[in-house]
């Protein structure tokens, strides 16, 4: 698999339920996490980060979908050097994809080169 094929993924289920009850998803390995049960208020995306730093996959390659903002999801491939990402948005007429070159809120390896 690789970041297009995940992604297309999560637009199958972005079709299916809507980006609004899109729960933070991680894919390392074999291992499905859906990350349920977030706090009113504790934002998705911190969520997310948490949880990769308590499994310990800071060093790992894994995928992962957050919602990063009204009608818009992130998703992303994550190795030990280099975060790759793409934003899924809500339009009136379905999804659109689209790459990012930099993801201003993903802070997990930040520093790594140092």
């Amino acid at each position: 698999m690789d970041l297009d094929e995940f992604t297309h993924i999560t637009l199958a289920v972005l079709e299916d339920q809507g980006a609004a009850a899109y729960a933070p998803t991680i894919i390392a390995d074999d291992t499905l996490q859906v990350i349920q049960g977030i706090p009113e208020g504790l934002d998705h995306r911190k969520a997310l980060q948490e949880t990769v730093q308590r499994l310990g996959l800071e060093q790992s390659d894994f995928y992962f979908g957050v919602k990063s903002g009204p009608g818009e999801v992130t998703t992303g491939f994550h190795t030990a050097v280099r975060t790759q990402v793409q934003r899924i948005s809500e339009m009136q007429q379905g999804f659109v994809v689209s790459g990012l070159e930099d993801c201003a809120w993903w802070t997990l390896g930040q520093g790594r080169d140092q």
